[in-house]
């Protein structure tokens, strides 16, 4: 791997569902109620190359998007850090410049949702670079028609429109824009191409590829597309219930998952090459977060599974390039 940019260490995040007011008085006395609490992420260290492309993928609930929003200073890490250039990144807790900030930027799953429907796209694509004092406010309309001619958008008769005056492409085009409008060096992509049609996935894979080549980005794309994953990243880590239990270069990961649950993500990924096939979910559904199984959690689903599965956590193994944590591989 390159020089790593992004160094993740530990990091874990908690949500505590608090007891209603009626639930703490019945506590009081002797009632089976307490506080939840959710490890949405948990434990997690990792490191991206600078210049690479990390894909983060995982069922539903597994905290993709929570890990993302982590990186991306959006949500405070309950323990561990993040490290960007070797520097402490801490949004919440103001230990980085302003302009330390700006290095990180996100682009979101559903554009319509992350815009505001009440701006023009002059407004949504230079208000970051005008609050920060990158460009001054007379300069806006020639910076934003550059930015969206890079991002393959005709400014000539965008810069006065209104989100949803565009289709769901170019909102996601817009939405690159935006985060690319602040110069970062690393791009947060939380399910970019999940709600567009096929033909116009291929485009934005595409900018992103381009984006990342013109620029030096290092991006963390999440997704649940394997094929996407397969095209666009270089390297694949695997969540499952919080935890990252698998990460290796994606060729190695697609040629020869170590993991049981990587495995069986990867069979059933569809291919023109495999003919008429039955689909096979995974055994099981997953464990409630606010309950997560004792040892490996995803033993009550793994075909493999042993007592030594059921009793403890796996360590970390290493085999070649790949980070893999199973009790079978060990």
């Amino acid at each position: 791997m390159t020089q790593p940019h992004v160094r993740i260490t530990g990091l874990s995040r908690d949500f505590v569902k608090r007891m209603t007011p009626v639930e703490a008085t019945l506590a009081r006395f002797g009632a089976d109620y307490h506080d939840q609490v959710v490890r949405a992420v948990s434990d997690v260290s990792f490191e991206i190359g600078k210049g690479r492309i990390l894909g983060l993928v995982g069922e539903s609930g597994c905290g993709k998007s929570t890990l993302g929003r982590m990186l991306a200073g959006l949500i405070r890490p309950t323990s561990g850090e993040v490290r960007v250039s070797d520097k402490r990144f801490d949004l919440a807790g103001l230990e980085v410049g302003a302009r330390e900030q700006l290095r990180v930027q996100m682009v979101f799953q559903n554009p319509m949702a992350s815009l505001n429907p009440r701006q023009k796209i002059v407004d949504i694509v230079s208000e970051g670079p005008v609050y920060h004092g990158l460009i001054a406010r007379s300069e806006k309309r020639d910076f934003a028609r550059k930015l969206l001619s890079e991002v393959g958008l005709s400014a000539s008769d965008a810069l006065d429109r209104l989100p949803h005056q565009f289709s769901g492409g170019q909102r996601q085009r817009i939405g690159i824009a935006r985060a690319l409008s602040t110069s970062p060096d690393i791009l947060i992509c939380d399910e970019p191409v999940a709600a567009l049609d096929v033909s116009i996935q291929a485009q934005i894979i595409n900018l992103l590829l381009s984006l990342r080549e013109s620029r030096g980005l290092t991006i963390l794309f999440i997704s649940h597309d394997l094929g996407v994953v397969r095209h666009l990243c270089d390297d694949v880590a695997v969540m499952y219930l919080g935890r990252v239990v698998e990460m290796a270069p994606t060729e190695d990961l697609f040629s020869g998952a170590l993991h049981p649950y990587s495995q069986a993500l990867l069979a059933e990924v569809p291919s023109v090459r495999g003919g008429r096939r039955d689909y096979a979910a995974i055994k099981g559904e997953i464990p409630s977060p606010l309950n997560p199984p004792d040892g490996c959690h995803f033993h009550p689903r793994c075909p493999m599974a042993t007592q030594t599965c059921k009793a403890s956590y796996p360590d970390i193994s290493y085999r070649d390039r790949t980070l893999v944590r199973c009790h079978m591989v060990e």
